[in-house]
């Protein structure tokens, strides 16, 4: 108990709880306000007519009307369609041939041209799509009208045409939600970066203080010391999800009573795994330099920005070893999909695992460190921990200079002339 208030003390004189906590509060604020809008809507498109027929301009209107077009511009006269897209002034052109309206009435197949511009594929994701069913409802009408003109009957003609209608449900992010992927990931990356960059510099800081010896002799206590870190980000991370609900409408649909359990095994995996990889670091300032060691697999390999499904499977099974990764699923699972707690025990048997392999580590470091000291004192030499344990008094002489090393306690009457 007394190493975590000693850690504690040390983190309220410190700046790590404002910067936990502001600083992933502001990102996702600033983050959730700019990406609110994350679908485009009424893209504005120019139009080629090259028939210049009555058929052309239902045909215009009907695309017009389509929530994801906005016809903003009409040519009947031939432009290249780089002419329309250098200045992004409009995200895609359509052409419609000269003789459209014939080859329709003679229900001939005609190709009608859609430029996209797919330099921004975000937003014109929808245009295609919109695109793609005014022409379909078209094709099916056309096919519908020509049965009844055989004699066929409309309910009959209209079974013809679509004898499979698809009905699909787009479940969890329908819209394509960027909070739900790029700034998650994004703020998930800053959040990493500064709960590791704390956790990273705990062991070189005794060690630098002269405590890790002492520490070494209560194992436990000195793990516990990323307790209060953990406990920390937790809450940082509650706010961060309310802040992206409330400011970016983030879907998240999570327990919160449930949701605390994943966010601290993740905190607790995290500062665990960073613990061990700044253990051998000589000061704090160098261990805060491993960051860059988490950080970049986290981010490349985690699914924070690629799904895991699309990596190698060996780098998928590396993946494995990343608390961010299991962090990931959680959000996904609980927040994004809204599952409950009991679906996902093999993920927390999992995280619970890597906990387990991460502590193992940790203690085999504690075996070495321990045996170097054991060395170090076997040999009469002084261990880096023992350094303040003595203090150089300089003697002079009338004759010559001369430095004594004594022990501290030990005082020194006067300077000695012979």
């Amino acid at each position: 108990m007394k190493a975590i208030i000693d850690e504690f003390k040390h983190i309220l004189n410190g700046k790590f709880i404002f910067i936990i906590l502001i600083a992933p509060l502001i990102i996702s604020a600033a983050f959730g306000y700019v990406f609110k809008n994350n679908q485009l809507n009424e893209a504005p498109v120019a139009v080629v007519d090259m028939d210049h027929s009555d058929y052309s301009q239902q045909l215009i209107q009907k695309l017009d009307a389509d929530q994801y077009i906005n016809i903003s511009y009409i040519t009947y006269n031939y432009m290249e369609p780089n002419s329309f897209m250098y200045n992004e002034e409009y995200f895609g052109v359509i052409y419609l041939p000269a003789g459209l309206e014939k080859a329709h009435a003679q229900g001939a197949q005609t190709n009608i041209g859609l430029y996209v511009d797919t330099s921004l594929s975000t937003a014109t994701t929808y245009l295609r799509n919109g695109v793609t069913e005014v022409i379909a409802a078209e094709n099916a009408s056309a096919a519908a009208n020509k049965l009844v003109a055989m004699g066929v009957s409309s309910a009959q003609a209209t079974n013809f045409t679509t004898g499979l209608n698809l009905q699909t449900r787009l479940l969890y992010n329908p819209t394509n939600n960027m909070l739900m992927s790029s700034v998650i990931g994004f703020v998930n990356t800053v959040f990493l970066s500064i709960l590791g960059g704390a956790t990273l510099t705990i062991i070189p800081r005794l060690r630098e203080q002269g405590l890790l010896k002492d520490m070494l002799r209560r194992p436990l206590s000195l793990v516990l010391r990323i307790l209060p870190y953990s406990i920390i980000a937790t809450c940082s991370m509650y706010l961060v999800m309310g802040c992206l609900k409330q400011v970016g409408g983030l879907r998240f649909e999570a327990n919160v009573y449930q949701l605390w359990i994943p966010f601290l095994m993740y905190a607790i995996a995290l500062s665990l795994l960073c613990m061990m990889i700044g253990w051998s670091a000589s000061s704090p300032a160098k261990a805060a330099g491993r960051i860059t060691m988490i950080l970049l697999p986290s981010f490349i390999l985690s699914g924070a920005q690629l799904p895991v499904a699309l990596l190698p499977p060996i780098l998928q099974n590396v993946s494995h070893a990343l608390p961010l990764s299991w962090h990931f699923k959680f959000l996904r699972g609980l927040g994004f999909r809204g599952g409950d707690l009991h679906y996902f025990m093999q993920e927390i048997g999992g995280f619970l695992i890597l906990i387990t392999c991460i502590l193992v580590v940790i203690f085999l470091l504690m075996l070495n460190e321990m045996r170097k000291i054991r060395k170090a004192e076997k040999e009469g030499l002084l261990h880096p921990d023992e350094i303040d344990s003595t203090e150089t008094v300089i003697t002079s002489d009338s004759d010559s200079d001369s430095a004594l090393i004594l022990p501290k306690g030990d005082k020194q009457a006067g300077p000695s002339h012979s």
